[in-house]
């Protein structure tokens, strides 16, 4: 039976913790921008300033650190999805991936709805056995 379906959605989330990843690096460079620091400088006071560039250096890891998770873990789950190898164990770890990423960073929610709805029907889908040629 192919997975082509739990296939799409683990790749949907792979992409989705992807721009996680991507988000955290712009967070984070942010902090360290030349020209963002002189926006801030600019309008607002140096308390306000220093509060937002904490929020962002605290916001950028809450997004890298769950994405790379979602990256590895979901690879993980597409290779044992690919080739019907062992389904109820990718189910199961789709599963447990989605709660994890959760339980790290609220943030991960996006990618963990791909990795559930992929979990749930890798579980609920039974592959099908085949006949012997002597049955057909």
């Amino acid at each position: 039976m192919k997975r082509t379906f739990e296939m799409a959605l683990s790749v949907l989330g792979i992409m989705a913790s992807l721009v996680m990843v991507g988000t955290g690096i712009v967070f984070l460079y942010l902090t360290k921008s030349e020209k963002f620091l002189q926006y801030l400088e600019a309008g607002w006071s140096e308390s306000e300033n220093a509060y937002t560039l904490e929020q962002l250096g605290q916001a950028g890891t809450m997004f890298i650190i769950p994405g790379l998770l979602g990256i590895a873990l979901g690879l993980c789950a597409v290779w044992l999805l690919k080739g019907n190898r062992n389904s109820t164990v990718a189910g199961w770890g789709l599963i447990a991936v989605s709660v994890a990423l959760c339980f790290v960073s609220l943030f991960a929610a996006i990618p963990g709805l791909f990795y559930t709805a992929a979990g749930i029907l890798s579980l609920a889908r039974k592959p099908q056995l085949k006949m012997s040629k002597a049955l057909r």
